[in-house]
């Protein structure tokens, strides 16, 4: 294990009322990637929404980069160097490529990215540029997410379904991507639904269920054990 670059420690978070994550801990050590699995419904995007401050945890602490973070506002921990790639993507449909992009770039003590470094991950990017983003397809706006991610000089990007909606070529490209960005020293947290994608990239795994962490480990032993998939995942 790497030093760490995020930890979470035993938080629990509600909405409203009604709590839905229950002591979960996790690490992201600098350069790793790391798959958080589990169920639709199992906290998966709350923990990650948890990290963000927009749905703070009520209990437990939350640290990147050194720091702690657990009652930082949204705009801050993006300041200091966390990405985030939403399962919606998120974009301004009615600006361009272009001013997506543009709005997206900040300076953190982690490396800068140019445009044209997204240019080269993404090669369509750079002709797609003047064009409004609510006339892109699915796999367009994914490449802006991540850019858009990129441009934030990030330690830690956060990934919440990258490939949902996608064509398997573009997920095969996301996923490419991602290990790219370990290659830089860029830390990976994704959610993903496509179990095997995931675990073909990732360096350790967790599974969720019912708002609780259920297994901990190397994610090439989980994706090389069929049985405990079955019993994890369903599969």
């Amino acid at each position: 294990m790497t030093a760490e670059m995020l930890s979470v420690a035993n938080i629990d978070t509600s909405y409203g009322e009604t709590q839905v994550l229950f002591d979960v801990s996790l690490k992201v050590g600098a350069g790793e990637v790391v798959a958080l699995l589990g169920p639709n419904g199992a906290g998966k995007t709350t923990a990650l929404r948890s990290i963000l401050g927009l749905t703070p945890a009520r209990r437990g602490a939350i640290r990147f980069d050194g720091r702690d973070i657990t009652r930082a506002h949204t705009h801050d921990i993006a300041r200091r160097g966390i990405g985030w790639v939403p399962d919606d993507r998120r974009i301004f449909p009615t600006l361009t490529v272009a001013r997506n992009l543009a709005i997206a770039r900040k300076r953190t003590r982690f490396r800068a990215w140019q445009e044209k470094e997204c240019f080269e991950i993404f090669s369509a990017l750079e002709y797609l540029m003047a064009r409004e983003c609510e006339n892109l397809s699915g796999g367009e706006m994914q490449m802006v997410a991540i850019s858009r991610a990129l441009l934030g000089s990030p330690g830690l990007v956060l990934f919440d379904e990258p490939s949902q909606g996608l064509a398997p070529k573009v997920v095969q490209d996301v996923m490419k991507t991602i290990t790219r960005l370990k290659a830089e020293g860029i830390s990976v947290l994704v959610v993903e639904q496509n179990v095997q994608s995931a675990l073909a990239v990732a360096d350790r795994a967790y599974v969720m269920h019912a708002g609780t962490i259920v297994h901990e480990g190397p994610a090439d032993a989980l994706r090389r054990d069929a049985g405990l998939q079955r019993r994890l995942l369903g599969i």
